[in-house]
Order: C-alpha cells, then structure tokens, then sequence
C-alpha cells in the first residue's frame, strides 16, 4: 500500500518510485532570478551556449572540477570558485583542472551576489579571510555543489545513503521486496533524462518479473 498526500491510499504488489530531486542551490541574490538566463547547473545542457564567453563555476567537489574542464571546451575562461582551501574531489580532477590553462582558481571564496539585466553579467565573490570583494565580468554561473534527492520520509521504510539517495542493484530494486525506484532520486553518478529513462525501463521490466515469479 502507498499513501499519497496523507489521505489517497494505492494498492499493489509492486511499486517504483521516482520522486526525483534537485540541485543544491546557494541561495544568493540574483540565483533564482537569473535561472536559464546564465545560472546553470548542468554543463551537459548548457555548456555549448555559452561558446567563447567567460563563465564561473562554483564548488570544489568531483563534479565542479570535472565539469570545469568541460565547459572549456566551450568558454574562453573558467573561474572556479571554492569556499575551502583545499578541494575535495579525487587528486586525478584536481590535478587536471590545474594543468588547464582556462581555468582560474578562487580559493576560500563564495559567491555574495549574481548581477545582470536579461542575462547574467556579474558575479560578486568574497574572499572569506579578508572580506576582500572581487566583481567579474561574466555571462554565466554553473553550479555544482551538490544534489538534493526529494526523499523525505522514505528513510522509514526503504534504505537510503548518507545523501538521502536510494539504494537500489543492478535490476533498480530497494531493499524492500517489490520495491523498485529510478530516476534522479537514486544512487548515481549522472543525472540526465536519458539516464532516467533508462532506470525507469529497467525497474519497470524488474518489477514485471517480480510479479511474474512472486
């Protein structure tokens, strides 16, 4: 059985869920007002629109310095923006974003404010020991510091990660028998649709041949 809402009830003997997620915003101004007009979090989206233009990527984790090399396939210059002075993603990321030449690094710094008109055209960053502030001339931000799957409440009856994700095999089950999930929500290294999609097809097919043999 599946509550829905605390008041609609569905029967069954299997169920997939795929209640997806989102990014992990930084909640400055200028974020939510210039989202898909130069504040991205997806370089495998947007990258290619913002060919010979001057991008900021913030984060310091696996994803941000690899997606940082990237986007310079596509930008003219990459300014990486990291409130730590040290980065947490594996040595071979880091190592690789160093070794490009398009990529500038702000260490112990945060993004304060994101300006612009119809289009991101400024990000304002503060460097945290100093409280020196810096304005770049940019027309994009990329966001990379993390991934909020919409997993509330599950934890009481399927096992989730230390992210909130699902767990699930090969075959898209939880560890509750029946139980499938696919998409964003679970554990993964790449969201995009077809990735999601192709979760969705194999829980469906898994949860088919439980009912088949169970």
């Amino acid at each position: 059985m599946v509550e829905i809402n605390g008041n609609e009830q569905f029967f069954g003997r299997t169920v997939i869920l795929s209640p997806g997620g989102e990014p992990r915003m930084i909640h400055v101004p200028g974020e939510a007002e210039f989202k898909g007009r130069g504040v991205s979090y997806c370089a495998t989206c947007d990258g290619d629109f913002f060919t010979g233009k001057d991008i900021v990527v913030v984060g310091g984790g696996n994803s941000a310095l690899e997606e940082a090399v990237s986007l310079t396939k596509y930008a003219r210059n990459v300014a990486v923006v990291h409130q730590f002075d040290q980065f947490q993603a594996f040595p071979y990321a880091v190592e690789e974003a160093k070794a490009n030449p398009k990529i500038k690094f702000y260490m112990e710094s945060q993004v304060r404010n994101i300006i612009g008109d119809d289009s991101v055209k400024q990000v304002e960053i503060e460097h945290l020991p100093t409280g020196d502030k810096t304005t770049l001339a940019v027309d994009g931000i990329f966001i990379f510091i993390g991934y909020i799957a919409k997993t509330q409440g599950f934890e009481k009856c399927i096992e989730l990660n230390f992210k909130g994700e699902i767990i699930v095999d090969a075959e898209m089950q939880t560890n509750v028998p029946g139980v499938f999930a696919a998409g964003d929500s679970i554990v993964k290294r790449y969201r995009q649709v077809t990735t999601a999609v192709s979760d969705g097809t194999i829980a469906a097919l898994s949860a088919i041949e439980y009912l088949r043999t169970n």
